[in-house]
């Protein structure tokens, strides 16, 4: 198979939302976490070019269509259809990461306080979802633009797009973090003291200029709290994206029909 060199590279340095230089072996606390993951997403291309930026969030429409087609039983199905729409729209892209570098930047030794630690782990997962995904679909922008140059998206071209870029470890990180972030939000969600903790943090959480942050995780819980247990729609949702992934790199023909 012809491919090209993995183009998905986490950073080695990254610049923090209060300026400062920050490698991944210096990460010490959650709070360096949290903020080695925004400065990843500082660091995307799109961010100072604005013609990419164009592409990749031409990318990032078809993915979510993409997705959309693969998990079309769970949008009609009244028990999965909010997690399927959450994770849809507000986990793949959904972040507004401009924002959350902003509260990062202002606020989080608040957070830390304010929010349980399990909560604030779970936090810093989404953080490293949005930026892998970001890196992701912007490699994908530049191999089917730049270097296939296609000037409209096929299936086909997406394909081969997946194969030269190379990644497939990258991308079952990102499917082990959208994973992990489902379960965190399901686990703190069914927890009584966790939930707890986290509702009576709500005005705290407002003045401190935590709005972003504790918005998207109130989501989660809210679309996962009448579940029970988000356990199943998670094992097939990301079982059917690994075979995926499975599928593109093996070869085969038609993967995302598997």
């Amino acid at each position: 198979m012809n491919v090209a060199g993995n183009t998905t590279r986490t950073p080695e340095l990254v610049y923090t939302p209060e300026g400062q230089p920050l490698r991944r072996e210096d990460i010490k606390t959650l709070a360096d976490q949290m903020r080695y993951e925004l400065g990843r997403y500082r660091a995307w291309r799109g961010h100072s070019d604005p013609a990419f930026h164009d592409q990749f969030v031409t990318v990032q429409k078809w993915q979510v269509e993409r997705l959309k087609r693969t998990h079309a039983d769970f949008l009609v199905d009244d028990r999965y259809k909010a997690i399927t729409q959450f994770f849809l729209s507000e986990i793949y892209g959904g972040l507004d990461l401009n924002e959350l570098a902003r509260e990062v930047e202002r606020a989080l030794p608040i957070a830390t306080r304010l929010l349980p630690d399990s909560v604030m782990r779970t936090s810093a997962v989404a953080l490293e979802l949005n930026a892998l995904t970001g890196e992701l679909d912007e490699g994908m922008a530049a191999m089917l633009f730049e270097t296939m140059g296609v000037t409209d998206i096929t299936e086909a071209a997406l394909i081969e797009a997946y194969r030269r870029c190379n990644n497939q470890e990258e991308r079952y990180r990102q499917l082990d973090l959208l994973a992990e972030l489902g379960a965190g939000l399901d686990r703190y969600v069914r927890s009584r003291v966790i939930y707890a903790t986290f509702k009576i943090a709500h005005r705290p959480a407002q003045m401190a200029g935590l709005g972003g942050l504790y918005g998207f995780l109130g989501r989660g819980f809210e679309v996962m709290r009448p579940m029970g247990s988000a356990a199943d729609f998670l094992s097939v949702f990301v079982g059917k994206e690994r075979a995926i992934v499975d599928a593109i790199f093996d070869g085969k023909p038609d993967p995302f029909a598997t």
